[in-house]
Parts: structure tokens; sequence; C-alpha cells
């Protein structure tokens, strides 16, 4: 892991440069909250704000997994969503983009339109709804630069298409005074040729990230019974170029963590939960974008973290259900996880929120920086056994 933890740290040398007349003409930093998006709503979803000082503890404070909080009230925000529909849910700058997927496009039923909350107004607008809907196996997608992702398809036998959702001009032929210049769409990305992967039950995304560049997004798909994750075995990993709109396969590997993986630029490395070893974070190599072609790149090294912080579960009363990352800058995390209750406490289950800084250390290891380890375990109600709850800093 020398290479992945060996490179020099990058300095501000702008700030280091500016008068102190500067500095004190900047206006102070906006106060960034986590915010919770929960299924614990009978009729849908909702959406809690929890501040950067309330209620986290440190994590060597002494309390356990089953040390229960109530969630903040009220909820900043509520949507209606039925129980089955798929939904997902990405940060798009200080936005939340809610997309639901109603799964059969060939019926008269009206498509779910995409939400758009923007934590920043506390503001809800409304888009256009999903062309197609979202291939099987990819639970979330990918944001990337100033739009999100999102893998569709029209139907079984129907081919995979890449569509971007973002704040764009609108498409009349010209402005007119008093209607608005820009809105949320949807757009099929060009591209120079299809998807490499087809909407088969055999095919699976496992694992996803966005390059340091910005533009290019890594996407790890598994043939189902095709052998380990790390080997060959039916697994294959492909690059996206959405300037050029241009795939590449890499070789017959896939990126060591499951769902999406976050590109932290001061340990110089994209951090995931690990894929093999369930309760553990990992951290990889940023790939090469050369390849492709006849030419297959090599798996990039990677490391995993020794310290568990998935919840112990039996020993506390506790099943592990599910969890999900999320990236806060300046190689801080959080982990959300879902944890049914043995003892019926509550409504049975919690959320239990673990935010973490990483660093390599001298050897090149990847090791939990204890200065911003924090815990906390809050009452859960649950509707939906496949939702986990997710967590957006912003």
């Amino acid at each position: 892991m020398e290479k992945i933890g060996g490179m020099p740290k990058r300095r501000d040398r702008d700030s280091q440069s500016q008068s102190p007349a500067c500095k004190r003409s900047r206006p102070a930093p906006k106060k960034k909250h986590l915010y919770l998006v929960l299924d614990d709503w009978e009729k849908g979803y909702s959406i809690r704000k929890i501040g950067p000082d309330d209620t986290l503890l440190p994590a060597s404070s002494g309390s356990t997994c089953t040390d229960l909080q109530d969630l903040p009230e009220p909820a900043a925000f509520r949507f209606a969503a039925p129980a089955n529909s798929e939904t997902i849910f990405a940060a798009l700058g200080s936005n939340i983009v809610i997309v639901s997927s109603s799964g059969d496009h060939t019926t008269t039923e009206a498509p779910n339109p995409t939400l758009v909350y923007d934590t920043a107004a506390a503001a809800l607008a409304v888009g256009p709804p999903l062309p197609g809907r979202l291939v099987s196996g990819l639970n979330a997608a990918v944001a990337g630069g100033d739009a999100f992702y999102a893998l569709t398809t029209l139907g079984a036998g129907f081919p995979v298409a890449l569509e971007a959702f973002s704040w764009a001009r609108c498409t009349r032929d010209a402005d007119e005074p008093g209607l608005p210049t820009h809105e949320w769409s949807w757009k099929t990305v060009a591209a120079t040729s299809p998807p490499p992967f087809g909407n088969d039950d055999d095919t699976t995304v496992v694992s996803y990230a966005v390059h340091p560049d910005g533009r290019t997004m890594f996407v790890s798909t598994r043939v189902a019974h095709g052998g380990s994750r790390r080997g060959g075995g039916g697994g294959s990993t492909y690059s996206f170029d959405t300037t050029r709109g241009e795939w590449r396969r890499h070789g017959a590997w896939v990126l060591p963590f499951r769902g999406q993986g976050y590109f932290d630029r001061e340990l110089d490395a994209w951090v995931g939960l690990d894929a093999e070893v369930p309760g553990y974070v990992c951290a990889c190599q940023v790939a090469s974008r050369s390849g492709g072609g006849g030419t297959a790149s090599a798996p990039p090294e990677s490391d995993r973290l020794e310290d568990k912080l998935f919840c112990k579960g039996g020993e506390e009363g506790t099943t592990h259900l599910g969890a999900t990352l999320t990236y806060m800058g300046d190689s801080r995390f959080c982990l959300t996880e879902s944890v049914a209750l043995e003892d019926g406490t509550g409504d049975g289950y919690m959320a239990r929120v673990t935010t973490f800084g990483l660093k390599f250390n001298r050897k090149g290891k990847l090791q939990i920086a204890t200065s911003h380890h924090t815990a906390n375990s809050y009452v859960l109600s649950k509707r939906m056994s496949s939702f986990y709850p997710v967590a957006f800093w912003m």
C-alpha cells in the first residue's frame, strides 16, 4: 500500500499568500448538515436534518449501539411513495435528487416525476420523469460534475441507455420575458457505442466511482454465479468518458468496494464499503483511464481498514440489515446502518450513524483518524425491508 498512502499532502498555497484584509472580507463558510433519508413514514420517505454539533458523540464515550436517541423533529421534508416503487437518492451540489422508477412503461399509468430537494433553500422542484426504468441491479446512480447519471431501459429485450439529469437551458426556440431560462431535464447521453453490458438478469452493476477528472465514470459488473469478485470469474470493469461518449473495458476484475466509491484528494484514493468482508471500509488506487480495446489493465491496489465499523450482531441484541457510506470531504466519511433490534426497543429498528476520518500511516496502511470518530443510534421505524437509510452531507 505504499503507492496509495505515500502521496505527499497537497497544500493550499493561495490561502497562505492572502493578506489579512482579504481574509476578513471573505464570507463565513456555510455550515453543513447531515441529511438522513429514511423510510420511517407510513406513506413514504422523510428527510431528517442533523446539525454538525447535534448529538453525535465521540465513539470512545462508552455508548453502545443500543443507546438510542430520538430523531430530530419535525422532518425537514416528506414525500409519499408506494412501498413497491424503486426509488434512489443522490447528491447533486446542495440538492438531493429523488428518482422513482415505476418498472413498467407498457401501462397507461403516469410515470413518477423526478423530485429535487434544495437543502440550501429548503425548497422542492419537480422535474420530468425518468425516461424508461432503472436497469436491474443498479441501486444508486453516479453523480459526476454537474449532472446525475442513471442507466435505463424501456424493458426486457431493449438496449440500455445512459441518461443525464441536470439544470440545463430550456429547449425553447427563443427566450421569452418573464419565463425561466433554465429547467431540470433528462437527456440521453450521446455515445459512440451502447453500454457494453445488457439489462439481463445475469449481469449486475456491483460498484462504481467517478474519476478525479470529473468526467469519467468507472463501473464494475458481475455475472451471476461468476465466481470470485476480484478475480476473473465473470467480473469486468468499464469506464465511460461523458465528454467523448466513449466506453472502454479495462479488464476481467471488479473494484474492491460495493456500491459507490468516493474519491478523496488527500488520500489520493477511492474509498468505499469493502465488497468481500461486510463491516469494513477499503481504499484503492484510482484506476487508470488508459487501456481498453485489446489492452486490459491490471486491477488497482487496495487496502482494508483493520477496524470493523458495523455494530456487533447478536452480542448486543442486534441484527445488521444493511449500510450505506457517504463522503463528507477532507478524508471524513459517514457510515449509516440499518439495524433490527431483537429486544423490541422502540419500533424494532434503529439507524446507527458513525462519522470517522481516514488516513494512511507511515507504512501506507489505512487507519481511522480518531479525532473525527463519532457515533450515535436513533430509534427508527421501517416500512420497506429492501431500503437502507442514506445520508448526505451538504
